[in-house]
């Protein structure tokens, strides 16, 4: 009987399936927003609930704690839940709070390196497009996962990938 079917004749639910990689954003700058959502949100609340029982002065300070600490807790959640799950011939793409949206391997037509830079730091990128000119994907190389994930793009795309490596990094 094979993996995918079950003992009554169905298929493996979503939840069995586990995706062979996963290329996520690196974990130093979401938990910065993390750490510091939580922090603005510690040192907030109790001091404005200290602020409105003690009926002390009327600075906007705490308040301002709280909106920056959930802005930059929600910043940090955000960051850390975009991902793209590679399965055998399809990868899933979620980017921020958005849900997974299923991509075909077959539909990346075109995949390009890209350079951005602020400067100092200059940081490459790999994006991949389909016919109509739809951006799939967009993952730079310091992602966890993307060695592995461009293995598999040169495993099942291999046309495209040689005319991305021959191409190179643009400028």
């Amino acid at each position: 009987m094979s993996d995918s079917i079950n003992q009554w004749g169905g298929s493996a639910t979503k939840a069995e399936v586990a995706p062979q990689i996963v290329v996520r954003r690196p974990l130093f700058p979401g938990v910065i927003f993390l750490a510091l959502g939580v922090i603005g949100l510690v040192i907030g609340v109790p001091g404005l609930v200290f602020q409105l029982i003690a009926g002390s002065d009327d600075s906007p300070a705490f308040g301002i704690f709280i909106v920056l600490g959930a802005g930059s807790l929600l910043l940090g959640l955000a960051l850390a839940a975009g991902r793209i799950n590679v399965y055998d011939r399809h990868y899933d793409v979620k980017s921020g709070f958005g849900k997974f949206r299923r991509r075909e391997v077959e539909d990346i037509h075109t995949l390009r390196l890209g350079k951005q830079s602020n400067g100092s730091v200059t940081f490459i990128s790999l994006t991949a497009w389909n016919e109509q000119r739809k951006k799939q994907f967009m993952v730079f190389t310091n992602y966890r996962g993307y060695r592995e994930f461009t293995a598999w793009l040169d495993k099942r795309r291999p046309e495209q990938w040689a005319e991305c490596e021959r191409l190179g990094v643009a400028d």
